[in-house]
């Protein structure tokens, strides 16, 4: 018996929901050897109970078993017993049954199924699109907290400053509005737009009013009114929207931080000034161990904002683990905000920000999934570029290791809920780190940095094609950080936060990410399908996908050219052909299909070096081109 060959998940092909009343059937896929196969519940003394042959594919046998009234949280893993035994849980089969990460049957974490594999993309609202010009702030508007006054910034081309907060460049909501042909020509499901409350910043991080819409973001006259029929527009065009909840701090400008009848809102120190968030002084830290007003108060923002005539779609949660001063309170917080959005609208999405662990806020239903920073971002990084994703460090023997990339995603990814998994959103770069273009050049630096914008603009697009073509085939929500699509450079924030180039559009990118998309959109198994990890050594990553007779192959080549075998009798397949769908290297991209046989169980590859292939799996060959 292949232990590689051992597998089973939590998706629809082996975990089968037979009815609401909490009835499941269990199904693990393994070479047909004869052996006896256990499903093993944890929880006091592990109960094991023997599962039985069902159906064969190839070489392989589905054992299944079923139970009812699953009404707790319930983690499994599978026992099996040959020659040796097998103990298999999340991404790994091993001898030791004490280190098995199981599985998990979760009542309370309904992550809604429109979010699993969906596309993301965000907005730093500011720098998108200027639609209108009349709710641009002027120089000299207001002085902003410490800083001085605030700037209009008349060259939509300029590169942001080192000190960036209070300059504004005039992208706004009806900027967005007049893009939706290209939004949605690009393959975009959702967005995700940075704080657009009224804020003194650029940026929205310090919201002064969690009540309204900040004008200079949308029409001054009716911000709030405005923003009802721009998520109606979103909707009509088949696009949702994700608001940015800053829930941690606000600005010392917010009405509650000079309100005396709400100073338990806040924390004082002996000075009586207001305890700030990273010792940012125009950043008063909100208080929620001060007693349940304000926690009433933000419950009554939260639902506000999901209802109607707003109907935004979920929340992002900004450091979302720091909230509470004791995790206990961060639990209960987030428990109850959760609930309170859900009750509003049962079908939104609350994810979070962190840098830690999820996977406690995650079982206990308290975020649906996460900015998936640990599972995805960092060991991305890490593979194609070497380089953190601040740009502040450079570990060039991690790039290209595939043997610490498959051990970063097993590991990081086994703390995630399969569902959280599904709908985690997996960003190469975002508004508070570098651009993923950038790292790929291999330097260091930050915008003050010598030469800070001739290394910013170095860039290996082969690299950049081999990261998306991972990106969109790998489990979760692929987020595109505006620009990205078009070869937007910057080092970390506020380089990041450049403007759209409109009218310097890299179109040969662009259409790179659109056929990303479609693909993505093409085959159901890339949104919501088992994940097979098949090679992952020598420089090259590959993996399956798949979902019922649905599969695609995954290859990403860091070396030189290369030669090399992929199992796949572990998926089922012992003659047949790999077929291609989308290649890309260093020259660029193709689309077309060219035909590969399988034999025995096996698929032989050739790859160019820095490239990258996706494949489909059929019985029957596509038409060569």
């Amino acid at each position: 018996m292949n232990p590689l060959h051992i597998f089973s998940d939590e998706s629809r092909d082996h975990l089968l929901p037979l009815n609401e009343a909490g009835a499941f059937c269990f199904r693990l896929r393994m070479d047909d050897c004869g052996a006896q196969v256990f499903l093993v519940c944890r929880g006091g003394d592990p109960e094991l109970i023997p599962m039985e042959p069902a159906e064969k594919k190839g070489r392989l046998r589905y054992y299944q078993t079923t139970l009812t009234d699953i009404t707790a949280n319930l983690f499994y893993y599978y026992e099996i017993r040959a020659e040796k035994t097998w103990y298999l849980g999340r991404f790994c089969c091993t001898e030791d049954a004490a280190s098995v990460t199981p599985f998990a049957i979760l009542p309370d974490l309904k992550v809604p199924e429109w979010a699993k594999g969906q596309i993301f993309y965000q907005i730093f609202p500011d720098r998108f699109c200027n639609g209108c010009q009349r709710n641009d702030i002027r120089d000299g508007a207001y002085v902003y907290p410490k800083v001085g006054p605030v700037e209009q910034v008349k060259d939509w081309d300029e590169p942001p400053a080192a000190l960036d907060v209070a300059r504004f460049y005039g992208g706004d909501l009806q900027g967005i509005a007049q893009k939706l042909p290209y939004l949605k020509a690009l393959g975009v499901d959702c967005l995700y737009l940075n704080p657009i409350f009224v804020s003194p910043s650029n940026h929205g991080y310090d919201i002064a009013d969690y009540y309204h819409i900040e004008p200079r973001l949308s029409d001054p006259a009716d911000p709030d009114g405005y923003f009802a029929s721009f998520v109606e527009l979103l909707h009509e065009n088949g696009i949702r929207l994700i608001l940015d909840g800053v829930f941690n701090h606000c600005s010392i400008d917010n009405a509650w931080a000079k309100d005396p009848k709400k100073a338990d809102y806040f924390v004082y120190d002996e000075n009586g000034d207001h305890q700030t968030w990273w010792n940012i002084s125009t950043l008063p830290k909100l208080n929620y161990e001060g007693g349940n007003r304000l926690w009433k108060e933000i419950m009554t923002i939260a639902k506000k904002w999901v209802s109607p005539p707003y109907n935004a779609d979920g929340w992002r949660l900004d450091v979302a683990t720091d909230v509470a001063d004791t995790l206990a309170t961060n639990h209960r917080f987030w428990e109850t905000f959760r609930k309170t959005v859900r009750k509003a609208a049962p079908d939104s999405l609350v994810f979070a920000e962190t840098y830690q662990n999820p996977e406690d806020w995650l079982i206990d239903g308290e975020w649906d999934t996460i900015m998936n920073y640990e599972a995805f971002m960092d060991p991305v990084t890490w593979f194609f570029t070497g380089v953190e994703k601040h740009s502040d460090h450079a570990e060039p023997g991690l790039k290209g290791d595939a043997e610490a990339f498959y051990w970063a995603l097993c590991e990081k990814s086994s703390r995630l809920p399969f569902d959280s998994m599904l709908a985690a959103m997996n960003s190469l770069d975002n508004h508070d780190h570098s651009r993923f273009i950038t790292r790929t050049g291999g330097h260091v630096g930050r915008i003050t940095s010598e030469n800070a914008r001739e290394m910013a603009d170095c860039a290996d697009l082969a690299l950049v094609r081999m990261a998306v073509c991972f990106q969109f085939t790998w489990p979760g929500a692929p987020c595109i950080y505006y620009g990205d699509e078009t070869g937007l450079p910057g080092f970390t924030d506020p380089d990041d936060r450049r403007t759209f180039p409109w009218g310097k559009e890299n179109w040969e990118l662009i259409e790179y990410y659109r056929q990303a998309a479609a693909l993505r959109k093409r085959f159901a198994c890339l949104r919501t399908g088992s994940v097979h990890m098949l090679k992952f050594d020598s420089g090259i990553a590959a993996f399956a996908r798949s979902l019922g007779e649905e599969t695609t192959l995954t290859a990403v080549n860091m070396g030189g050219p290369a030669e090399f075998e992929l199992d796949l009798a572990g998926l089922g397949m012992e003659t047949g052909f790999a077929v291609r769908e989308f290649a890309a290297d260093g020259a660029g991209y193709t689309i077309g299909h060219v035909s590969f046989p399988v034999r025995e169980g096996t698929l032989r590859l050739q790859m160019r070096e820095k490239s990258a292939i996706v494949l489909s799996l059929r019985e029957e060959p596509g038409d060569n081109e």
